[in-house]
């Protein structure tokens, strides 16, 4: 893989050995398959990964209406605590 993407980093699951993705392929807008290899040529196992984006941390700036995902409980957490700390703020200064 190349373009400047983080590589997804697995281990052999036989081994543990390092090793390397040797094809990827997007089956969906959230949904990618990479094949893995194992670079000890002793083992030598392949394995597939799927790797999927499963929930919303921080809601796009530039939306997609065919990507619904559901939000994280924590980052849903963490934006309702923030709107309730705004509230408080803006009615203690009313007072």
């Amino acid at each position: 893989m190349s373009g400047g993407y983080p590589r997804l980093t697995f281990f052999c699951p036989h081994c543990k050995g390092k090793t390397k993705t040797r094809n990827s392929r997007g089956l969906s807008a959230t949904l990618r398959e990479l094949i893995y290899q194992c670079d000890d040529p002793e083992c030598g196992y392949s394995f597939v990964v799927h790797a999927e984006a499963v929930r919303t941390l921080s809601p796009s700036g530039k939306p997609d209406p065919a990507i619904n995902l559901p939000q994280s409980p924590q980052a849903l957490a963490n934006v309702l605590a923030r709107a309730d700390k705004h509230l408080r703020a803006h009615a203690g200064a009313a007072t």
